[in-house]
């Protein structure tokens, strides 16, 4: 390529297309399975270039676990930002809780934080998670003013959530069920099942 064909980046913008394609790559194939090479090369830097910006793979993998916890934050923030609808009934969680689904048709934010836990045999990469866990729970708490009770079966319906739709369960969040899932699995594997 020449100087006319290409553009020149910022570290700050390379950086965050690094993120970008490191956060495919790394829903794709976890933080082991994963080469920086690969990220690398779909970005079209060098490898020590993406050394240069991040100093190792797990501060990659890091930064892309921060991003993805922040953009839920942000998301579960910004619905708590709009306030409650015109429906008494529907609170602040509820609010949250829309916009968590709505947030989960983005596979690779659900992937990365499925990586991330998967990940947390790693004290660096389990440091890291509880930190950021901790500030999203503690942000929900505060922005939605719900008691410790609620806040618990809020984020323990998130991760039935995760569950159901990394196993692509299919229909809508209303109508997943463990029974349902069983009944589909147990008739693909009945003689002459559905594939």
């Amino acid at each position: 390529m020449n100087a006319t064909s290409t553009s020149r980046h910022t570290a700050d913008e390379r950086r965050n297309e690094v993120i970008a394609a490191a956060l495919h790559a790394f829903a794709e194939g976890g933080y082991a399975g994963t080469s920086t090479e690969s990220i690398a090369r779909a970005v079209g830097v060098s490898q020590p270039y993406l050394f240069q910006l991040f100093g190792t793979k797990r501060e990659l993998f890091l930064a892309v676990v921060r991003q993805c916890f922040r953009r839920t934050g942000l998301v579960f923030h910004e619905a708590a930002r709009r306030g409650p609808t015109d429906d008494p009934s529907c609170t602040v969680l509820d609010l949250m809780g829309k916009a968590y689904i709505r947030l989960l048709s983005d596979t690779d934010l659900l992937r990365i934080q499925l990586q991330a836990y998967a990940a947390c045999g790693d004290d660096d990469v389990r440091q890291v998670v509880r930190e950021e866990f901790a500030q999203l729970y503690a942000s929900v708490k505060r922005d939605s003013g719900a008691s410790d009770e609620e806040i618990h079966h809020f984020f323990a319906e998130g991760m039935l959530l995760n569950v159901a739709a990394a196993l692509e369960l299919g229909g809508t969040p209303e109508t997943w069920s463990l029974s349902g899932l069983l009944e589909t699995t147990a008739a693909q594997a009945a003689p002459g099942g559905v594939s």
